[in-house]
């Protein structure tokens, strides 16, 4: 990756799956990474002392008020960022009508409204900085749809729609945003999918999937490589994009 090292990232969820994975990857690449986690704090804590993070602050990102106070604290101790990860997300199935309407509400304002709420706080340190670079983690779920997952199907094609809306009020001020959807990723967020009891499902799901792997579950990485090449200066031709990973998943949908 080019142009990267030395400047800030913020990873969301940047602990474990996919967010680890990028946060790895950026750190490689020279940058000094921070992220925003609701992994144990021993946890956090010990990363930053590894070396492997400059800064990790245990943070629900549904709550405005603490992203703000965290950014800043961030931006105070090591600069502005300039690279923005949102990839923190939950999912849990919600079929209706037994769906509470509280499960709803936290994958809206978790995977919805918690990414907004960083993007809000990063952005005035990243115009000062000249500009930098956005990217949205989404899924196939929110644009596809899948039985059984309304909640985060809907918050997730809301996520969608927001980087390509945030992209083109903030492509003048220099901050390029794009959107990564993954298909199924082996990550924590789908351990309870990945089971014994999960195979037969899985091996349904399997006839017909175009992978050249023949693999249902990406690995965590593959995402990762997309993210960080659109991080990447070389990526500038892209611009409010909302890209499908799903090695060709929905291509059969």
């Amino acid at each position: 990756m080019t142009g990267l090292a030395g400047q800030l990232a913020l990873v969301t969820g940047g602990t474990s799956g996919i967010g680890l994975a990028i946060a790895a990857q950026l750190a490689a690449a020279g940058m000094r990474v921070a992220v925003l986690s609701d992994a144990p704090q021993q946890e956090l804590e010990s990363a930053v002392a590894e070396g492997r993070l400059v800064a990790a602050i245990r943070t629900d990102i549904s709550d405005a008020a603490a992203v703000t106070t965290a950014v800043a604290a961030i931006e105070a101790a090591h600069g502005p960022i300039t690279r923005l990860v949102n990839n923190a997300a939950i999912w849990m199935p919600n079929p209706v009508p037994e769906s509470p309407i509280a499960l709803f509400d936290r994958h809206i304002d978790v995977n919805l409204k918690g990414s907004f709420y960083v993007t809000q706080a990063v952005i005035p340190g990243m115009i000062a900085a000249g500009g930098g670079s956005i990217v949205f983690v989404g899924s196939v779920s929110g644009i596809a749809g899948r039985a059984g997952d309304s909640a985060y199907s809907a918050s997730k094609a809301g996520v969608a729609m927001l980087s390509r809306t945030l992209a083109a009020e903030l492509g003048p001020k220099n901050i390029r945003i794009n959107c990564v959807c993954p298909g199924a990723v082996a990550t924590p967020l789908t351990a309870g999918l990945r089971t014994a009891d999960g195979e037969q499902a899985i091996a349904a799901l399997m006839v017909g999937h175009p992978s050249p792997r023949r693999a249902f579950f990406m690995e965590p990485e593959q995402i990762a490589n997309i993210v960080c090449f659109l991080l990447d200066d070389r990526s500038n031709a892209l611009h409010g994009a909302v890209i499908t990973a799903d090695e060709g998943l929905t291509a059969t949908m």
